[in-house]
């Protein structure tokens, strides 16, 4: 969805779900929705859907926006052809709730601890003019420059490094649990992973969509290779006709409680609540996580950079006592 936040993309899918559930055809959503003047990145996807369906194609081609995930691909698909669209614009909706006000609350979180990094640069900058002897506001501000863009650099190759992972975690099962495996955020991510499958899974089995095509369609969603290279043997499996409650068991991609509960909710039909409620569950525990992350993260920053100030002032503090007794002062 080109140009689109999270915050964005939630109330688009909100919008959505309330027409189509009010009984109004996806055409006539589209119009209302183009009638309230959209933004441009909005604007552009309501007008590709309605020239696609003008077109003869069905809402989930026409539905193609060049930023749209995997996940929403999956969902919008499976809601068409289950005929159940406005849940499943309401799973979209309900996901970038949770991203947007995640990323609202670690920008937040963030601000104080970015005013403290300057001012760490600031104040280190003038300890090390003074002790050149160029005490002018000229020296002190080249000083402040170059630890600036050193310290940006530093940041954008960290930033680049985490990215490239990131974009290869989706494709590649080893990146994928090596992220995984760092405290804190391999959890937060884990249960993001897992509430995309379960939500694209759910929509697949209210679409009556082969098991094979389901467990395809969200381990793709998940953007876990991880829990991507289980769902083939899932699609596997599931060719022969056997039962794939074992296979969930078998697989260390899925938490245990989530595959013991899958496995007993296929043996008893009741798979479509089962898979609803895991999904809402790895919802809220992915909002939990990501919130104890936008506290603990910017207070380990915090921490970091306030023994980095203490550092440069006891540095400063004893070299100019150095100097002073050096004098006979």
């Amino acid at each position: 969805m080109a140009g689109l936040s999270a915050k964005q993309k939630y109330l688009f899918y909100v919008e959505l779900e309330k027409l189509v559930e009010a009984g109004f055809g996806i055409r006539e959503a589209a119009g209302v929705l183009l009638e309230s003047r959209p933004s441009g990145g909005e604007r552009k996807l309501l007008e590709d859907l309605l020239a696609g369906l003008g077109e003869g194609r069905s809402i989930a081609e026409s539905f193609q926006g060049k930023e749209l995930t995997q996940m929403e691909r999956c969902i919008i698909a499976a809601g068409e052809k289950g005929g159940k669209l406005g849940p499943a614009f309401k799973h979209l909706a309900d996901y970038f709730e949770l991203v947007a006000g995640a990323r609202r609350d670690a920008l937040k979180a963030m601000i104080y601890p970015l005013v403290l990094l300057h001012l760490g640069l600031l104040l280190a900058a003038i300890p090390s003019d003074v002790m050149s002897g160029g005490i002018g506001a000229a020296g002190v501000l080249k000083s402040l420059v170059i630890s600036l863009l050193v310290t940006y650099a530093l940041i954008f190759g960290v930033a680049m490094l985490v990215m490239g992972l990131l974009r290869m975690a989706p494709n590649n099962a080893a990146v994928d649990r090596m992220i995984n495996a760092v405290p804190m955020i391999g959890g937060a991510r884990k249960k993001l992973a897992m509430a995309r499958f379960t939500k694209v899974y759910h929509a697949g089995l209210l679409a009556g969509l082969s098991m094979g095509e389901t467990a395809t369609m969200a381990g793709d969603a998940s953007a876990s290779g991880a829990i991507r290279e289980a769902a083939k043997r899932l699609k596997s499996t599931a060719k022969e006709g056997n039962a794939l409650g074992p296979v969930f068991l078998a697989e260390k991609a899925f938490p245990r409680a989530f595959a013991k509960s899958y496995a007993t909710a296929e043996e008893s039909g009741m798979l479509d609540k089962d898979l609803l409620r895991w999904a809402k569950l790895f919802e809220d525990e992915a909002a939990s996580r990501v919130r104890t992350l936008s506290v603990v993260l910017p207070k380990l920053g915090y921490a970091l950079i306030v023994a980095f100030v203490v550092w440069k002032l006891v540095s400063f503090y004893s070299g100019y006592y150095g100097s002073l007794e050096e004098l006979g002062i």
